[in-house]
């Protein structure tokens, strides 16, 4: 009823409004979903760290106090990281030029699920290295949380 009344460039206007809207409407709903919860699904355990440093609501001194604590964890992660790049493109390789179960191929996943180890178990040094500085609710939550993301991580598999 209201359209009829409505002259005929502004009816234009409208349709060309709802013409351009609607789609970048849908376009950015579209993106804001699939970012949320694609990016959440996909975070990784790298993300997982920052997470629980966020949900501790630590203080600044107790921020600068982990910098020491951050900064050995890091480097230990990438160095472990690297390790498991190079185990996998080994892994290739001996898969390439064997193409069978050899013992290389063997000792390559070996060496692969020995360095995961040892990456899962710095983990567990860093978020034990941190209690000197947390409060023990603060380390209370760190723990929960951590065990949470070991949940997430086995659910993901």
């Amino acid at each position: 009823m209201l359209a009829q009344c409505l002259p005929e460039a502004v009816k234009a206007w409208v349709r060309l409004l709802l013409f351009v809207l609607l789609p970048a409407a849908v376009a950015a709903v579209t993106f804001y979903v699939c970012n949320h919860f694609l990016h959440q699904s996909t975070a990784g355990t790298v993300n997982y760290h920052h997470w629980i440093h966020s949900e501790l609501g630590l203080s600044v001194q107790q921020k600068s106090d982990l910098d020491a604590i951050e900064a050995k964890f890091a480097r230990r992660r990438d160095e472990l990281v690297a390790s498991i790049r190079e185990a996998n493109r080994e892994l290739a390789e001996a898969l390439l030029a064997d193409k069978s179960d050899s013992d290389r191929v063997k000792r390559t996943v070996q060496k692969i699920h020995r360095v995961h180890g040892e990456l899962q178990q710095t983990v567990l040094e860093h978020v034990f290295d941190m209690r000197a500085v947390l409060t023990p609710k603060q380390y209370d939550l760190v723990i929960e949380l951590t065990a949470q993301a070991v949940r997430e991580a086995q659910k993901s598999r």
